[in-house]
């Protein structure tokens, strides 16, 4: 059995398969499992060197290759960091392994610009590591937002997030901050100062508040102030977090990571909450909850949406003939064709063989021959089964007149479904193209 396409690719955080990593440790063991452990949980491509010279020429032979280095400090040949200073040397990017610490090393990694460091104590090192990795890889996506009216501050501030891969901008004061807030909805995380003038980091965070909630936006709060409650006055307000001036590089990026981190989990939970697990597409509750609001939209600017639903024809047949495991690749096989001819349109599941769409084209022409299209891909892309062709069609129900609800403009496509079905399957009906059935 086997598909003519594959089947969706998975949305989680195997995305770094794309990114090139290359660990340098004399330890055979500690690389392996380092690699290993990147690979499972990332999918990286992983290159190893065992010494000085190789990781030499490996990078002369790719000096834009690799996202990320991974080095040991103490190599044979190589036994004071001389690693670190060949990589950061080539601007590259690295993360420092060692078994010894103390203040000295620590300062002289700050000093030439290392990420982080990680100690080789036991297995929660690694673990660390690996989530690092990650985090560095998508702190590329991610905005952040300093209010601070301290220039120097904002500069010492920015060059530590900038190091950990985030793009950083500025601001003076708290209505400056929440204007850029505003025009940049896809900033991900606020710092903001206690005392600035116009307005302080207290109000801001209160305000902020209102249109972005913690799921949606970190904030941590920031003062030089010794006031024992500020700290309290900020989570009262709805910051997520607060940290006392000044601060260390190590400080302020592992708590801006945590953060990061949190908001990440709230997001995947929001998201599985929100998804088919067999396909993959959005689910019956994600279909009502964006539906309705663009239902509501519409209805207050006189405009028109396109509400459809779509079912597999004889699926019960397909499940009976070649099992419940084929049955599910054609329910995966379907959803690769609606999201590859709708994916710019709100698209589910909503239970078993139904799929549901909402189509914001207010052109009926280009609405229609969209729906049209999605028909004949359906039709046109076959399955196999082993050796033999398994041909799939589908039945669709389409209304574009306007109802109070989004549960009554499905219920009039579900009729208009049930009528595509009666009157020989394999087409669209609309409101104007109702086929008259012979009642028996």
């Amino acid at each position: 059995m086997h598909a003519t396409r594959k089947a969706p690719r998975t949305k989680s955080y195997k995305q770094l398969s794309s990114a090139h990593i290359l660990i340098v440790e004399d330890q055979q063991s500690i690389a392996s499992m380092t690699k290993a452990m990147l690979i499972d949980r990332w999918g990286c491509d992983i290159t190893i060197a065992d010494n000085y010279e190789q990781a030499r020429e490996i990078l002369v032979a790719n000096p834009k290759k690799f996202f990320l280095m991974i080095c040991d400090l103490n190599l044979p040949g190589a036994k004071n960091g001389e690693i670190i200073d060949l990589m950061i040397d080539n601007n590259q990017a690295v993360i420092a392994i060692t078994g010894y610490f103390n203040k000295d090393i620590h300062w002289q990694l700050t000093e030439k610009g290392v990420i982080d460091y990680v100690l080789k104590h036991n297995i929660n090192a690694y673990e660390f590591l690996v989530n690092l990795v990650g985090r560095l890889y998508f702190n590329q996506f991610i905005h952040v937002l300093i209010i601070d009216d301290s220039p120097s501050l904002q500069q010492v501030t920015g060059a530590y997030l900038e190091k950990q891969f985030l793009k950083v901008s500025y601001a003076s004061n708290g209505e400056e901050g929440l204007s850029i807030l505003n025009a940049h909805p896809e900033i991900k995380l606020v710092l903001v100062d206690a005392e600035m003038p116009i307005m302080d980091g207290l109000t801001f965070t209160a305000k902020a508040r209102q249109v972005r909630n913690q799921n949606k936006l970190c904030i941590i709060g920031i003062s030089g102030s010794d006031q024992k409650d500020l700290s309290a006055q900020f989570l009262k307000q709805g910051a997520n977090d607060f940290i006392s001036k000044p601060y260390s590089y190590d400080e302020i990026t592992c708590r801006v990571n945590q953060n990061l981190n949190m908001l990440a989990y709230f997001e995947e939970i929001n998201k599985i909450a929100n998804m088919d697990f067999l396909t993959e597409l959005p689910n019956r509750r994600y279909f009502f909850n964006a539906g309705e609001q663009l239902l509501n939209t519409a209805l207050a600017n006189k405009q028109h949406i396109i509400v459809v639903i779509l079912d597999i024809d004889f699926f019960k047949l397909i499940n009976d003939n070649y099992g419940h495991d084929f049955g599910d690749e054609a329910l995966k096989h379907i959803s690769n064709v609606i999201q590859d001819t709708l994916g710019n349109h709100i698209i589910a599941r909503l239970g078993g063989e139904e799929f549901g769409f909402i189509i914001q084209e207010s052109n009926f022409a280009i609405s229609s021959a969209l729906i049209e299209r999605l028909r004949l891909n359906i039709q046109e892309n076959q399955l196999m089964y082993e050796n033999s062709v398994v041909n799939i069609t589908a039945s669709i129900g389409a209304t574009y007149e306007p109802q109070k609800s989004l549960e009554d403009m499905l219920q009039v496509a579900d009729e208009h479904l049930y009528l595509a079905k009666q009157s020989g399957r394999n087409k669209v009906v609309w409101n104007h193209n109702k086929p008259i059935l012979n009642k028996k």
